[in-house]
């Protein structure tokens, strides 16, 4: 019996301007459209929708006519390579996978990063690969006249960056604390190239000099860095940053290090909806607490600002917390996801059963009071009380409810933070007391360029805008906190004290200050000490009985 053919050994490489290879040779495809499809094919690793590829590529084709262009873009591109690249059925395609899959680059080097990040099990993925040149590239060089391919390109050019970013500093991290500095070295290096602002980047080339006895490289280190801050920001290098330089000093001195940090918490992902959203756990208890994020977050960095970090350690000393990303923003999927409150609703519900959290506590602050509140409404068992500080129940202006923004305010002020990208636009709105501090402007850059992206910013604000949980509010039957700061300009007083009239049994605080931000502020420790004898409150002899007896429910595998 003569011996099967070999199937064909087919390559996309996606990191640098695309190249497509079969058995070695290169195909030569002549069309962007063609690229852009299988850039979005590999990029995505799984089938796709027939209808947002056509509209990727096609946005002004009306009807059936961008999906009729996509299938003649299927056939032209499978008849070039001389075999079936492109397979799907009527609504989806992807590439195929007989008779071989073709091995993707992006997809493998997002393979080894995702693996760098897992929680360590005993298991160590081999990171050294991360630290090629292109690496962090997606389609460089590569654009097509098509404005929505081109802002999805941008937003998965952001999002893939900043896994890279997380998963270098996570490799450094991890080969300091292996003995292994050559690596860390090389690892913070690449770290740099790819964003030369990055704190936690010169934090751990500074740790890797010491550690190497290299005193020259790590003078000359530490005054770039000085000099780069001062010259940017007009500030000092960070307290991170000054630390690490002092514990590198000390190396070199030979004195023994002193004890390690606490780690930072793993980042965890639960799926819901075929989407990762991203989550972390912190503290231990009897109860738990889901901090519910806002239309941006971003977790790791939210461990970074001093006065945050401060607050969430305060909290898990109290309880088990947990931290998230929605859909969108911050480590958890971004490009081609709902930005809706049912959306939110589903992230916070998928992340609490792959905590293996029966019931919570929801803290809500700003706009994500609503999905707190739709969460309390339908599933009442899942939620020990709400904690809303600063919210909203309706996104927009109305007669009936006059503390929110018009339609053309809120598009006047989508509009401010795009043109003030790359710095800390509006800060001085979310915590006018610390507006000027340095530290918390280059924080609240880091935050926002993290979270989400300029093109990504509009829809997050649009669908906050469009939310009305009013309705909600009078059969509601879960103990609830309001918090509220008279002169807050994100969420007007009048917000604060209509939501606690509607909520039934709520209790309402009202403290003066106009940080948004309820961990800035002078009245900050009252806010805190406000959600603490409110939990206490609540917790009735026999409530506390049946939290400590509680039984979690099993982690979901994920």
């Amino acid at each position: 019996m003569p011996p099967m053919p070999r199937p064909p050994a087919i390559q996309l490489r996606l990191h640098a301007y695309p190249q497509l290879l079969v058995d070695g040779r290169p195909v030569p495809l002549q069309l962007k459209r063609a690229w852009a499809l299988l850039a979005c094919l590999g990029d995505a690793g799984r089938r796709v929708s027939r209808t947002h590829a056509a509209h990727l590529l096609w946005p002004e084709a009306e009807g059936g006519v961008g999906r009729t262009r996509l299938r003649r873009l299927v056939h032209q591109v499978n008849g070039i390579a001389g075999l079936e690249l492109v397979s799907g059925d009527a609504d989806t395609l992807g590439l195929a996978t007989e008779p071989a899959p073709p091995v993707v680059d992006l997809a493998q080097t997002r393979r080894i990063a995702f693996g760098v990040l897992a929680p360590d099990d005993g298991a160590r993925v081999d990171g050294t690969p991360l630290l090629g040149p292109s690496t962090h590239t997606l389609l460089a060089g590569f654009q097509l006249e098509a404005d929505t391919f081109e802002a999805w390109l941008a937003a998965r050019r952001q999002e893939h960056g900043q896994l890279m970013l997380r998963a270098l500093q996570r490799l450094a991290q991890r080969q300091l604390a292996l003995g292994d500095a050559d690596t860390a070295l090389a690892a913070s290096r690449r770290l740099l190239e790819i964003d030369g602002f990055a704190d936690t980047g010169h934090a751990l080339l500074l740790e890797s000099l010491g550690r190497l006895g290299q005193g020259a490289s790590l003078e000359a280190a530490y005054a770039q860095c000085a000099s780069l801050m001062r010259e940017e920001f007009g500030m000092r290098p960070s307290a991170a940053v000054e630390a690490a330089y002092a514990l590198a000093v000390k190396a070199l001195q030979g004195t023994p290090p002193p004890p390690a940090a606490p780690a930072a918490p793993a980042v965890r992902y639960a799926q819901v909806g075929g989407a990762a959203i991203a989550y972390a756990t912190l503290g231990s208890g009897p109860e738990a607490m889901v901090w519910v994020p806002e239309a941006w977050s971003h977790i790791e960095t939210a461990l970074e600002e001093p006065r945050m970090r401060a607050t969430i350690d305060r909290l898990a000393r109290r309880c088990r917390l947990v931290l998230l990303d929605r859909r969108g923003t911050g480590l958890s999927e971004r490009v081609g996801v709902p930005h809706t409150p049912e959306a939110a609703v589903e992230d916070v519900l998928a992340v609490m059963q792959a905590a293996g959290l029966q019931r919570a506590w929801l803290l809500c602050s700003s706009t994500c009071g609503s999905a707190g509140i739709e969460i309390a409404a339908r599933h009442p068992e899942r939620v020990l009380g709400l904690i809303l500080c600063g919210v909203n129940v309706r996104g927009a202006w109305a007669p009936d409810y006059p503390w929110a923004v018009d339609e053309a305010a809120m598009e006047t002020w989508i509009r401010q933070l795009q043109a003030g990208w790359g710095g800390p636009t509006s800060l001085e709105l979310f915590a006018p007391s610390v507006a000027g501090d340095p530290v918390v402007r280059a924080w609240w850059t880091r935050t926002l360029q993290h979270s989400t992206s300029p093109n990504g910013l509009p829809g997050l604000l649009r669908t906050v805008h469009a939310v009305d949980v009013r309705h909600r509010l009078p059969a509601l039957r879960v103990p609830a906190l309001v918090v509220q700061r008279e002169h807050d300009s994100i969420v007007r007083a009048g917000a604060g004290r209509y939501l606690a009239e509607q909520l039934p049994g709520a209790e309402l605080v009202m403290l003066d200050g106009a940080d948004h931000l309820f961990w800035h502020g002078s009245n900050s420790d009252a806010v805190m000490a406000a959600i603490e004898a409110f939990i206490d409150r609540q917790r009735t002899p026999a409530a506390a009985a049946a939290a400590d007896g509680d039984q979690p429910m099993r982690p979901a595998q994920c």
